[in-house]
């Protein structure tokens, strides 16, 4: 088209003028705030499990730092939770386990990541306990699935409530986190404080938009960021967008909403994990935000579909229950497991509560529902249904009579003759506990005579695992492996679990991460 030599460099250099032109106008100072609000060597977005410790181990480190919150108070899904937090036993046999919980669920898996995390974690019982003065700590759990090899390797420990004081145990270890923070190093908190942006030059982090009192704040971070924003569980469109399932329920803090996630794409970050969840299986309560956790230590009870058949080893571990429900029936355009429902006898009924053991979660901790003892109440509320016979009861839930009769009468027959051939439910608990007090020895009896009752569970989420990814200093990480200057995350925001995840090991990576993130951005040169 008449390109000359000539005219072909004078375009080349015109362009890579434009390049350069392009680079010089979003580098000018006018690109940055005119005037910051306020600074700090690192500042942290998030006061959780994450957060705090990332805060720790910055100011231990000799930064000067501030933590911004979006909510009146701290703790985030940390407080919420039953305070646990995996701690290994033995270095090698624990990597050996958990690098198997990656491989048989598909999960993208990062090696380097995963021994960082298990190297610090074994360091996490002396970070504990060095949080607030006089406490004490003790294993109550073990590995969520012990048939994988080396699952002895894995220990979970909480702190013990003094003598006398009533305290769950998520609020137990959020108290000493604030402890650490707060009083021991007086580093400033401010609440009611939701981030909006991050401040970029470049493709470098410089600071952070923050909402303070309604108003926005340029808020300088002279080393870098950290965020610790928690997960996307309270974001119906971004749940909609990356997993599976419907009429999500939630378990944990309504705070995590997705901020993270969103200002993290916005400079570039890779994202992975994003349709991994934490998810048990959960009860509405009206008027609560939350549900509330299935637990049932009676052992007469099953789970069956809106066509009233069984489905699943109701004793899978609990963390996982969406992968038993998020079946999508593609002929008949429907979750047929989505409600489903629990079935149970007057034997179970009279045992205690169906959210039994050492559920947590924000309506308990938060909203301090209070079950009835023997579930009455929730009967009288019309939470659960009941009925004197099968066929009654099938009525209720809309399910086949015919076929929920059929069901029960399968169940009681193979546990009387000693096995349940369809899904391999035990009759007894061996081995170790996953959690102490939500676990009974007795695991499978038939149901008895009525009356019987029915429950409506939907997935419930504890938290997401997705987010921005990050390497194993904690920095998060472009999709070309790059990490983003001064930017770090850590704790449920970009988890490391993918879709096989155990209890514990979130409040596990918060912790761990929080340090190693926390360290990283405190040894950052400063910019000017």
């Amino acid at each position: 088209m008449g390109i000359t030599k000539r005219n072909f460099l004078k375009g080349s250099a015109a362009i890579a003028a434009g390049v350069a032109l392009t680079k010089t106008a979003s580098a000018k100072p006018a690109d940055l705030p005119k005037k910051w609000d306020r600074e700090a060597d690192v500042v942290i977005l998030g006061y959780g499990g994450a957060g705090a410790s990332a805060a720790i181990a910055a100011k231990d480190a000799g930064a000067d730092v501030i933590i911004f919150e979006k909510c009146a108070t701290g703790g985030g899904n940390t407080a919420v939770s039953s305070g646990g937090m995996m701690i290994p036993n033995n270095r090698d046999r624990a990597l050996t386990y958990l690098d198997k919980t990656y491989d048989f669920a598909n999960s993208v898996k990062d090696p380097e990541l995963l021994t960082a995390f298990v190297d610090e974690a074994m360091k996490s019982k002396d970070f504990l306990m060095a949080l607030a003065p006089d406490q004490k700590v003790y294993i109550y759990g073990h590995a969520g699935f012990q048939s994988i090899p080396e699952s002895d390797a894995i220990d979970k420990w909480r702190f013990r409530a003094p003598k006398g004081v009533k305290i769950r145990g998520g609020d137990l270890l959020f108290n000493n986190y604030r402890y650490a923070v707060e009083e021991a190093r007086k580093i400033p908190v401010v609440y009611n404080a939701p981030a909006k942006k991050l401040i970029t030059e470049n493709g470098e982090v410089l600071g952070v938009i923050v909402e303070v009192d309604g108003k926005p704040q340029a808020i300088k971070a002279k080393k870098g960021v950290v965020l610790a924003t928690g997960g996307f569980e309270y974001d119906d469109k971004m749940l909609a967008n990356h997993t599976m399932g419907k009429m999500f329920h939630r378990l944990g803090h309504p705070g995590n909403t997705g901020d993270g996630v969103r200002m993290a794409q916005a400079v570039g970050a890779d994202l992975w994990h994003m349709n991994a969840l934490s998810c048990p299986l959960g009860i509405e309560v009206p008027g609560l935000k939350a549900a509330l956790q299935i637990n049932m230590l009676a052992p007469s009870h099953i789970y069956v579909d809106q066509d009233g058949k069984r489905f699943v080893n109701e004793k899978m571990d609990n963390h996982t229950c969406i992968y038993g429900v998020n079946m999508l029936d593609a002929i008949k355009h429907r979750y047929p497991r989505i409600p489903c429902y629990v079935i149970f006898d007057e034997e179970a009924r009279k045992r205690g509560p169906i959210i039994g053991g050492a559920t947590s979660g924000y309506g308990l901790n938060r909203e301090n529902y209070k079950w009835s003892k023997d579930n009455s109440v929730e009967i009288e509320k019309g939470i659960i249904l009941t009925a004197p016979t099968l066929e009654e009861l099938a009525k209720k839930i809309n399910v086949p009579a015919d076929q929920l009769v059929a069901t029960v009468k399968t169940w009681n027959e193979n546990i009387n003759a000693g096995a349940d051939k369809d899904f391999g439910r035990a009759l007894e608990k061996k081995g170790k506990v996953a959690f102490e007090g939500r676990e009974a020895p007795i695991v499978s009896r038939p149901l008895g005579d009525g009356p019987y009752y029915a429950c409506a569970l939907y997935p419930s989420i504890l938290n997401t695992q997705g987010g921005p990814r990050r390497n194993k200093f904690g920095q998060v990480l472009d999709p070309f492996n790059k990490p983003i200057p001064r930017l770090y995350s850590a704790g449920e925001l970009g988890s490391m679990w993918g879709h096989i995840y155990q209890g514990a090991t979130n409040n596990s990576e918060a912790c761990v991460f929080g340090r190693i993130a926390g360290r990283t951005v405190a040894n950052e040169k400063p910019w000017s």
